[in-house]
């Protein structure tokens, strides 16, 4: 789905994307360059008891997932 940059930087994602994500306004997201494309990942809003702890980089975990093809 085409998006166009504006002359500031900054991207609008589409409604459906955006409600499909529950990205709303002001919710963070974390923005991963894999050196030939880009991934917006939606982060969670709470961080609470029983979250699992990753130990390492989301990029680092990202990358050896599909390197490893999981």
């Amino acid at each position: 789905m085409p998006a166009k940059v504006s002359t500031k930087g900054q991207l609008v994602l589409p409604a459906r994307i955006r409600k499909k994500y529950g990205i709303a306004p002001g919710k963070n997201v974390e923005i991963l360059d894999f050196g030939d494309e880009i991934v917006i990942v939606p982060l969670p809003t709470n961080r609470g008891r029983g979250e699992l702890q990753l130990k390492g980089d989301l990029l680092e975990l990202i990358s050896r997932y599909r390197r490893e093809g999981l």
